[in-house]
């Protein structure tokens, strides 16, 4: 695994910037995604000490370890853990077999499809919780919501 520059755009421990065309996408839809947040997301929040558990790396046995970020400062991070030897598939129909390093093939539509489905309706959460967050009675409600 390549060291993590927590002061990229995307932080990260997987080379990104050998991909130079993921790496330009994920930078180019970062933004966006921020400016969604801003207009459809939770409000009344940047003046208030609302912080957003996010993971800033992961240690040798793939435990995420967190911080703590205000929402306006969030950026997205990609944090697998290091590769582990002889690690086997604890469930499923793999089970038993090393564990995978990449998505095989016959997985990837399926897995794209998972993707997507939950990229569609995350979204639609954070929208439906726009009101409450204009609405939360205290600060202490507020940081809630955002958890």
């Amino acid at each position: 695994m390549s060291t993590i520059d927590l002061q990229a755009k995307i932080p990260n421990n997987v080379a990104l910037g050998d991909n130079r065309q993921l790496q330009r996408a994920l930078e180019h839809w970062q933004p966006a995604f921020l400016n969604w947040w801003d207009e459809m997301g939770p409000s009344d929040f940047k003046a208030k000490e609302v912080y957003l558990r996010t993971a800033v790396g992961v240690d040798a046995q793939g435990w995420a370890q967190y911080g703590y970020t205000p929402m306006p400062d969030y950026r997205w991070g990609i944090f697998p853990a290091d590769k582990e030897e002889n690690r086997k598939i604890g469930f499923g129909d793999h089970m038993g077999e090393e564990v995978w390093q990449d998505v095989p093939g016959e997985y990837r539509s399926t897995f794209r499809r998972l993707i997507v489905t939950q990229g569609d309706t995350e979204p639609a959460s954070v929208e439906q919780q726009r009101l409450l967050g204009h609405t939360a009675p205290s600060l202490y409600d507020l940081r809630n919501l955002f958890r």
